[in-house]
């Protein structure tokens, strides 16, 4: 150690310079790494503890029928409220019918298809508000059951609130109540609904309340977020509004979710179909939340070819490998004085890579430390994919030192991966010629 160390202080001119060019490109690749690794930690890594069982529940939705019906509807008028109303109970009454579906329900969100945004706060203190993911739901459609999320102890019945609930109740997640509460027993306590929310300014205009009915398990809104808190809202339902008729069915346990869309695939249309409306889509929760990630995926990929940050990464790989390959060979002579003296190959290779994992721990240390002044500052943690948010309320960016300390040695690792490349192709290179060759002054 003592050895690389005088060897560093020796080259110190030398490396001063990629002293310098390490800790700089440690402060332009934070930005970089630290999206990259909080968005696939949320698309593939993260599922919260008490989450629903998605192995036995298929999700489709309705469409009205074209064709000579649609025509005959347009010359009727359109179609009565209770004649879409009850087309649709039909349609319900069928599935709900077959041997192999425990229980049947519509709505209007569920995760993983859609949501809106809502900031919430406390009622007498507005400045501690958070932004929820709002999901709608239809009363008394068996929604809290079917999609099978549980309710925490002290909490109504997944039956209960999947019923007529009071004017203005909401079912909120665990992490909403813990995080405005700071325990999760608070039903019948009140929050309040803001008009706004911005990340560098908290709070906002009051614009109605709501009270708690019920707190169910964390749930993941979408396949690509890490984003536990959420509120559940009841909304009227609207038959005639088929871009938001979900569907969901909850299989019996002995039945193969697979195998069930399967077998109803092909006759889709012509076993679901009632009045005008039929049963367009249907498929597994797992392959919904399939298909999710592999278009989240391609977002990404777009996101990242759209802005430099491809192009700075080539910058940075290609930079750096050609800094250390012309260091390493203005010291071929270096080496062949240290092989004279009967130091071999492999210990003089072990001691350039060791000089190189040194100074590109110390340069990384300094950029952290410049990017933790800038963090201090301003709200710079990535929060993934949470949409609209400041990121001050995720639960990974709250946990300010591990998701600093894990992003820093993750850019660390990838420094050092392309530093001992630009090291090891050359040196080994020279330590396998002649000691006479490596002697040779340029």
């Amino acid at each position: 150690m003592r050895m690389i160390l005088k060897s560093l202080w020796a080259h110190r001119k030398q490396n001063g310079w990629i002293f310098a060019e390490i800790a700089i490109i440690t402060l332009l690749s934070w930005f970089m790494v630290d999206y990259l690794v909080v968005s696939a930690y949320g698309s593939f890594c993260y599922d919260p503890s008490g989450e629903f069982e998605k192995e036995h529940l298929c999700v489709g939705q309705f469409a009205g029928l074209r064709g000579d019906l649609e025509r005959e509807v347009e010359e009727r008028g359109g179609i009565p409220y209770e004649e879409e109303v009850a087309h649709l109970q039909v349609l319900k009454n069928k599935l709900g019918g077959l041997s192999e579906v425990q229980s049947v329900c519509l709505t209007y969100d569920y995760p993983g298809e859609g949501y809106h945004w809502s900031t919430f706060a406390l009622p007498d203190d507005t400045l501690k508000c958070i932004r929820m993911a709002q999901i709608l739901y239809f009363p008394n459609e068996r929604f809290f059951e079917t999609l099978g999320l549980q309710p925490i102890e002290g909490s109504p019945t997944a039956e209960v609130l999947s019923g007529e609930i009071p004017q203005n109740g909401v079912v909120i997640t665990r992490s909403v109540a813990q995080r405005l509460f700071g325990t999760d027993q608070v039903v019948g306590k009140r929050l309040a609904e803001l008009n706004n929310y911005y990340a560098n300014k908290l709070g906002g205009e009051v614009k109605g309340y709501n009270t708690i009915v019920g707190v169910v398990e964390d749930v993941k809104v979408a396949s690509n977020e890490r984003y536990s808190y959420t509120v559940f809202m009841p909304c009227t339902f609207d038959p005639t509004s088929s871009s938001k008729q979900n569907l969901l069915l909850r299989l019996k346990p002995d039945v193969d979710a697979e195998e069930f869309v399967k077998k109803h695939q092909p006759t889709l249309t012509q076993e679901f179909h009632a009045g005008i409306r039929i049963l367009a889509t249907l498929e597994t929760y797992n392959q919904h939340l399939d298909w999710q990630k592999k278009r989240n995926r391609n977002t990404i990929i777009s996101q990242m070819a759209g802005v430099p940050l491809v192009l700075f990464a080539i910058i940075v790989v290609l930079g750096t490998l050609g800094t250390y390959w012309l260091q390493i060979r203005k010291r071929r002579e270096d080496i062949g004085i240290m092989r004279a003296f009967g130091a071999s190959k492999t210990r003089i290779f072990w001691t350039f890579l060791a000089e190189g994992a040194i100074l590109t721990a110390l340069a990384t240390l300094l950029g952290d430390f410049i990017w933790l002044q800038f963090i201090a500052s301003w709200p710079l943690l990535s929060d993934g994919n949470v949409r609209g948010t400041s990121g001050l309320e995720t639960d990974w960016v709250t946990q300010f030192w591990p998701h600093f300390l894990i992003i820093s040695l993750i850019v660390y690792l990838l420094l050092l991966v392309i530093v001992s490349l630009g090291i090891a192709l050359p040196a080994w290179n020279i330590c396998r010629k002649k000691i006479v060759t490596a002697l040779r002054d340029e």
